[in-house]
């Protein structure tokens, strides 16, 4: 199954949670928003949400500093 991952394609399994494909990218999950279709996904459903073929999704990681 492919996914558009921030503007670029990406293949993924199709049983791949939000999880999944952090883990896969190397980013915490604690430290992102993401958004898929223009939707923002709520991290309490990182776990369950499944993706669907061409899906748009955005991972927006937040960079700490001062």
């Amino acid at each position: 199954m492919q996914i558009q991952l921030n503007g670029k394609k990406f293949k993924i399994n199709s049983k791949d949670s939000i999880v999944n494909l952090l883990k896969k990218i190397n980013i915490k999950s604690s430290k992102v928003a993401i958004e898929v279709n223009k939707a923002v996904v709520p991290k309490e459903k990182y776990k369950s949400f499944k993706f669907k073929n061409n899906d748009k999704v955005e991972v927006v990681t937040f960079i700490g500093g001062g």
